[in-house]
């Protein structure tokens, strides 16, 4: 039997003084719903475990400077979602954090475990596009913030060095003008891997009509992509029911999807105009209040 070191640090430079001395030996584990299974399935053997959950500085949810949010690494599904920070100012993430896999996932998965994850169907993953989030990362060499789209770089693969941890994440508040939907497609309502998902946040000017209008698409790329051809076409149009329609269908161009045992290329193509359409068509009911 293989020897596993486990370490339970509980400062950000003792977790920077395990990962400088174990290297690519190293795996940090937070919530454990993904690297545990990957244990079990002997798709990774590392010979230490660096356990982050005592860790103070990846904690918290908390309004911060220049009319930002932050959130630890460490902050889990559940608490996001029941966050009245979140909730009232950024709902679109408590709503995608509410249908990540279940109950017993939610209170265990980390939204840092999730993006350190990267898997292009990560149900978080959206929401923080569309909030244009910035991930907060921290190695040997010092802090460093990126651009949630250029955090991720292919499936499972992320700017996170060997020896780096994500902090957490930040983005700007959203104003009660603020409109959003998240629409996620699975094989069952929940414990589902994302077939699909859509994101969408915009400034309602009137109703049926958005500006500064963000689209992202997950599951249908190699990472999350922003839906820039729907963005163009939304952005300071009237839309109605049939203009709704039409903009929709544009959101296969934004795809590159794969078929795989979840759903073909073609289907996952179909399914997000679907998803949109119907998220589109849920802010044309509800926006007499904009």
């Amino acid at each position: 039997m293989t020897r596993l070191h486990v370490a339970i640090p509980t400062s950000i430079d003792e977790t920077l003084g395990l990962l400088e001395k174990w290297g690519h030996d190293a795996a940090v584990i937070a919530g454990g719903t993904d690297l545990v299974v990957e244990l079990k399935d002997k798709l990774k053997s590392p010979k230490a475990l660096i356990d982050i959950g005592r860790v103070p500085e990846v904690r918290g949810i908390r309004e911060a400077e220049g009319n930002h949010v932050w959130i630890g690494a460490m902050s889990t599904h559940a608490e996001i979602a029941s966050s009245t920070v979140v909730k009232e100012i950024a709902p679109i993430l408590a709503k995608a954090c509410a249908q990540v896999g279940s109950p017993q996932i939610r209170n265990r998965g980390t939204i840092g475990g999730n993006m350190s994850t990267a898997s292009p169907a990560g149900d978080t993953i959206p929401a923080l596009y569309v909030l244009e989030a910035s991930v907060e990362i921290i190695g040997p060499r010092g802090k460093r913030t990126v651009p949630i789209e250029s955090f991720f770089q292919g499936p499972k693969k992320s700017a996170l060095a060997p020896d780096e941890i994500v902090l957490g994440v930040k983005f700007q508040k959203l104003g009660k003008e603020y409109v959003s939907f998240f629409r996620k497609l699975g094989q069952r309502k929940s414990l589902a891997i994302s077939i699909v998902s859509v994101a969408f946040v915009g400034k309602c000017q009137k109703p049926g009509l958005f500006t500064d209008v963000r689209v992202a698409l997950g599951s249908v790329a190699p990472t999350v992509v922003r839906a820039r051809t729907v963005e163009n076409a939304i952005r300071e149009k009237q839309l109605d029911p049939k203009t709704a329609e039409y903009i929709s269908k544009l959101a296969f161009r934004d795809c590159v999807p794969i078929t795989d045992v979840r759903g073909s290329k073609g289907y996952r193509e179909q399914m997000a105009c679907n998803l949109l359409y119907e998220g589109l068509l849920s802010l044309l009911s509800c926006c007499e209040a904009c």
